[in-house]
């Protein structure tokens, strides 16, 4: 009989401490939404503009996303990481033209 009221308390207690989350566990989890909250924020201008209103009157004015002309720098002191970047930006478009949002 004392043998298998020690099964039940181990099982109980087993049974009890994989099912509660610890506080550090809790602390780490709103660690990530703080940490993924900063993310979002740094991340500004990844969505497009609404172009409402500014093709003048053409239709229809949709965002576009445009890569401007990469341009070779002559500097030595560029790194191979640099030459390899190219800035994407948002535009307005209306047919074969683009306007700025």
């Amino acid at each position: 009989m004392g043998s298998s009221m020690n099964t039940a308390v181990t099982l109980v207690l087993i049974f009890s401490l994989s099912f509660l989350p610890s506080k550090s566990v809790g602390y780490s989890m709103g660690r990530e939404n703080i940490d993924s909250r900063n993310q979002v924020k740094k991340v500004l201008g990844s969505r497009p503009p609404q172009c409402l209103n500014k093709c003048l009157n053409c239709r229809p004015c949709i965002a576009a996303l445009v890569v401007p002309p990469h341009r070779k720098n002559d500097a030595e002191t560029s790194s191979e990481e640099d030459e390899n970047y190219y800035l994407l930006t948002w535009k307005c478009k209306c047919g074969d033209k683009m306007f700025q949002p």
